[in-house]
């Protein structure tokens, strides 16, 4: 059935709703403390994958925002606080517009939700910046 299903070119519920158009990598580090992986751009999501370090002197969040080409945010989602040590996070944002997402924010925040590092990644991007 997978094969047939593959051979056909169809997307099963829960997959992503394309192959991975792009792919771009994120390194957000403040001290000893850290958010880096990489960034998927798909035909109508995104998939921000990382690891996520805090400190119980630095805990910290990772945050993801997905918008199309004139900047409209399409989603925005966070990790869970993170406080003891390098843990393995997922962001899967949602971007239901023709060609999915063109520019993905990531940010690291502090303990209380502050931005504290960023970077932009536009689809096609080797580096998140």
């Amino acid at each position: 059935m997978a094969t047939l299903v593959a051979a056909a070119g169809l997307t099963l519920t829960g997959a992503p709703s394309a192959a991975a158009a792009d792919r771009a990598s994120f390194d957000l580090t403040v001290g000893a403390t850290y958010f880096r992986g990489t960034i998927d751009f798909y035909n109508r999501s995104v998939s921000v994958d990382g690891v996520l370090r805090g400190l119980t002197t630095g805990c910290r969040r990772g945050a993801a925002w997905a918008n199309d080409a004139s900047g409209k945010v399409l989603d925005h989602r966070s990790t869970s606080l993170v406080c003891n040590g390098a843990v393995s996070r997922q962001i899967p944002l949602t971007a239901d517009v023709p060609g999915g997402a063109a520019i993905v924010e990531v940010d690291l925040l502090d303990a209380d939700g502050h931005i504290i590092a960023f970077c932009f990644a536009v689809r096609g991007d080797e580096y998140c910046e």
